[in-house]
Parts: structure tokens; C-alpha cells; sequence
């Protein structure tokens, strides 16, 4: 199948790797193997997740995966773009070796499709060394400012951003995780948003359209709360009128007759 729901997650067929499907978050999942056949376990459609690897202390690393194509070769490829590929954030015919995967949050470790974007492709700085970047991260502990931070190691502020966030020489661990809906909704645009909503499990079988609410504890700041399937869901919200927005959307979807 060339589209499959895996984890409460869109995946769809990766091109010309016909034996891997590849999520919405960037999740590599091996569904077929055409050599032996093997049948995924019970209750589940793919046979493993296929890890991906980010290098650790190297701030132009993508995380990668080795993947075997459909002409039986190993290759080692940058998971964004296989997303980015697959999810059709670009023409096919365009030259992918001179483009480059954007994080739209800063953050290598966010593979989402909604968080990608195709840029041409550059070439980091890296003349930070590993005993600056410990004292970076001192400085930043500590509470300095990034514009003194970058002045005195004659960088720039965007560079020490993606310290502070871990991005560039992080761990090597991956930190955003997939976003999972506290139940299963086969709309993808609706599962990605019902996932940033904060969920309380209910007792009781009710059911309450989503309204706003203002927040007692900061009076700027809205609230949208309602109760679907077994489930308050409640998530903050600054801006009133694409909150309004969100309250109709969500409520055209679950209670529209």
C-alpha cells in the first residue's frame, strides 16, 4: 500500500525504496521484504522501525538512515530530505544534491513534515571548537544575553540559538517525538492538532462542544477547552481570533450533524 497509518501517524511509500515506508515525523518503518517473506506481527503493519543516527558535536549533521533501494544498493541518506521527498514539499525533477533541509523551528531533531522547508544548499560555520562551545553553554546556563554571548565569540546570535536549543552539538539524541493523539483520528491535519492539545482522561460519557475560555491566571492568554470521546482537551492560545477560528474548526469536525 502506497499509503498506511502507522502510530496514529500518516507513512507513505518511499520513491524508489519500495520496501520502506517513511511518517509525517520522519519515522522509517521496513513494511515489506521482497527476498523473505516475513509477515509483520499481529495487530501491526510494518516489520521494524529502521533507526536514524545524528552525529554528536557537529552542528551540519542531518539525521541520516541506511536504507536498501530497489536496485538492491545500501544507501545512507538524510531523513529530512526522504520526507520532504516522499511528502512532495518539492518538484521530483529539481536537482535534490543542490538543495538542503530547513528547520522552521530551529530544531535538526523535528523531522515533521509541517516543519521542513527546501533551501539551497549552504556551508556551515565551524570554526567553533568543543572547549568553546563547553563555555557557551556555561554562559548560557548562566543566564547571559546571546547578542554578548555571540560578540565575544564573533559569531551570531542564530548560531548560539541553536546551542541553547541543541541543535548544533547537542547530544545526538533525537528529542521531538511523533505526535500522538490521545485517540485514534484518521484526519491527519486534525490528529497533528489534537496532539498539542493537553488531554485528561474522563470517566464520565459526556460530550461538550469547545469553547474559549479566559485564563484566571493570566488574563491575556485564552484557553480552548472541550470534551471529546472520553477526553477534556484543553490548549492555550494568545491570539483571539484564530482561536475562534480553531473553536469552529474543531467543532465542525467533532460535532457537525
Amino acid at each position: 500500500m502506497s499509503k498506511i497509518i502507522i502510530n496514529q501517524e500518516e507513512a507513505k511509500l518511499i520513491p524508489r525504496f519500495s520496501s520502506y515506508h517513511i511518517s509525517e515525523s520522519g519515522r522509517v518503518y521496513k513494511t515489506s521484504s521482497p527476498k523473505r517473506k516475513i509477515k509483520p506481527k499481529k495487530n501491526e503493519n510494518y516489520l521494524k522501525e529502521i533507526k536514524l543516527h545524528f552525529k554528536k558535536d557537529n552542528i551540519s549533521s542531518h539525521g541520516r538512515v541506511s536504507l536498501v533501494d530497489d536496485k538492491g544498493k545500501l544507501q545512507n541518506l538524510c531523513a529530512g530530505l526522504l520526507v520532504a521527498l516522499t511528502f512532495k514539499l518539492f518538484d521530483t525533477n529539481s536537482k535534490i544534491t543542490k538543495k538542503d533541509i530547513s528547520y522552521k523551528d530551529g530544531n535538526r531533531h523535528n523531522l515533521h513534515v509541517s516543519n521542513l522547508t527546501l533551501v539551497d544548499k549552504t556551508y556551515p560555520n565551524s570554526k567553533l571548537k568543543p572547549n568553546q562551545i563547553k563555555l557557551i553553554k556555561k554562559l548560557i546556563k548562566k543566564g547571559d544575553s546571546l547578542r554578548k554571548i555571540s560578540s565575544l565569540f564573533s559569531v551570531s546570535e542564530m548560531q548560539i540559538n541553536r546551542i541553547k536549543t541543541g541543535e548544533n552539538w547537542g547530544n545526538g539524541k533525537r528529542k521531538i517525538k511523533a505526535p500522538v493523539a490521545p485517540f485514534i483520528i484518521e484526519d491527519g491535519s486534525m490528529r497533528k492538532y489534537i496532539a498539542t492539545f493537553e488531554s485528561q482522561k474522563l470517566n464520565l460519557k459526556i460530550k461538550k462542544p469547545f469553547i474559549i475560555k479566559r485564563n484566571p491566571e493570566n488574563p491575556t492568554e485564552n484557553i480552548i477547552q472541550g470534551i471529546v470521546k472520553g477526553f477534556k482537551l484543553s490548549r492555550k492560545h494568545t491570539n483571539i481570533t484564530r482561536a475562534k477560528k480553531s473553536v469552529e474548526r474543531l467543532n465542525n469536525f467533532f460535532f457537525k450533524t
